[in-house]
């Protein structure tokens, strides 16, 4: 008896290990071609990041040259500079380890929750800059003659630090252990937060409606008056012409906004609606392209501002001649150190 006994401790014992030993192989098997297309989409990523950070470097320092002008959307874009060279410089390369190791190796916890705070602040920071921009542009077409006085520059900067410290306690909170902190997902490559997905927490669902949702709202509220506004009103002055040319340029960018934004969410949600399994969707590769579409968006801010203002595209001409002397005259004076030193007589 006590030999068939220590037998089947044996054999439920062996069962165990082998059911551990399953649950610990890793759950995901990648084919050759979705390994290519994850080479290539990190090359993708590593290029936009480059573009990104040189062309809002260039806008930061066009506008930073412009700053005797004292406008309050140079103020606001200068800020949305600042958080899309965040992404190309923080964001995009957190998700190039895991996909130049074929998603096999996660991020540490530690790295993953710097990142999703980096990630999280600048996601939420462009939603709220965007926002500002559209209620500042729908108050200076609408109220005119009163805007001086409404949108101050005391007001402005104000408004710049509060959006900073929403951004960030909205990011540092998931940090929290109630809250679920951050966590790798392997689909695409990043660090997201459990924040606003619990439905039991009504916390969560206050600060992410009042972080993501109202500020979306709000945006789609004054662009649409915005428009309204420059259609009943075809013949403007010479002022009100220059807001004009501001206001097409502030919904150029919350259409650049909503173009990137709205492919990368729509799909998800169909997703979700599906109940699919990330085993069956770690083999499609258009999440990560659906990201690297919302990642232009901070490629296509720059361009967009750029393009539309003469000013800017003089200040860009003048740094870049700048830098290039600088270069030159660098390169030259390396040349003519070198061939005095040739021309040296050696010492014995």
């Amino acid at each position: 008896n006590t030999t068939n006994l220590l037998h089947l401790l044996r054999e439920m014992l062996n069962q165990n290990s082998n059911l551990s030993y399953e649950v610990q192989r890793p759950r995901f098997t990648l084919d050759e071609d979705l390994v290519k297309n994850d080479l290539y989409i990190g090359m993708m990523c590593l290029v936009l990041a480059i573009f990104i950070v040189m062309s809002n470097a260039l806008l930061m320092i066009a506008l930073w040259r412009q700053r005797a002008r004292k406008l309050n959307t140079h103020t606001l874009v200068f800020w949305l500079a600042v958080n899309d060279m965040l992404v190309g410089i923080f964001v995009i390369p957190s998700t190039l380890p895991s996909l130049f190791t074929k998603r096999q190796i996660e991020i540490p916890q530690s790295f993953c929750a710097v990142s999703g705070v980096v990630t999280s602040v600048t996601v939420t920071m462009s939603v709220l800059i965007v926002m500002c921009l559209t209620v500042d542009r729908f108050i200076a077409v609408k109220f005119p003659v009163r805007y001086p006085r409404i949108c101050s520059r005391v007001r402005i900067h104000l408004i710049t630090g509060i959006v900073w410290v929403e951004a960030i306690l909205f990011s540092v909170i998931p940090l929290l252990p109630q809250f679920g902190g951050y966590r790798f997902n392997p689909v695409t490559c990043t660090c997201n937060k459990k924040i606003g997905r619990d439905k039991t927490n009504p916390f969560s669902i206050s600060f992410f409606a009042l972080c993501v949702v109202v500020p979306l709202i709000t945006v789609v509220a004054a662009g649409s008056a915005i428009v309204i506004i420059l259609l009943r009103k075809p013949k403007l002055s010479a002022q009100l012409q220059r807001i004009r040319e501001a206001c097409v340029t502030t919904l150029l960018i919350v259409g650049a906004y909503f173009a990137c934004v709205l492919p990368y969410t729509i799909a998800f949600i169909i997703w979700n609606k599906r109940h699919k399994s990330k085993e069956s969707l770690m083999h499609e590769s258009w999440p990560m392209y659906c990201l690297i579409i919302t990642f232009c968006n901070s490629l296509l801010n720059p361009i967009i501002y750029l393009s539309r203002s003469g000013r800017m595209r003089k200040e860009v001409k003048a740094v870049m001649r700048q830098t290039s002397s600088i270069l030159t005259n660098m390169s030259s004076r390396r040349s003519r150190e070198g061939e005095q030193h040739s021309r040296s007589p050696r010492l014995s």
